[in-house]
């Protein structure tokens, strides 16, 4: 693997005590659960939005929304 990806590369593979492994883990599943926690937030929000801006292109359009 030669170029631009063989530093990241390497550093990924380097070898980890336990702790900072443990240390890693945690902080990546941290990250996850509040990546996860925020879309659980926002997607209602988001949705609902979404919803209104279609229900709206099809009244523009003048299709029914039965």
């Amino acid at each position: 693997m030669k170029g631009w990806m063989s530093r990241p590369y390497r550093w990924l593979r380097r070898s980890r005590s336990r702790g900072q492994a443990a240390a890693e883990f945690s902080l990546l599943l941290m990250a996850l659960l509040v990546l996860m926690g925020g879309i659980a937030s926002f997607a209602p929000d988001m949705l609902a939005a979404f919803t209104i801006y279609v229900r709206g292109f099809y009244i523009v359009l003048g299709y029914p929304l039965g």
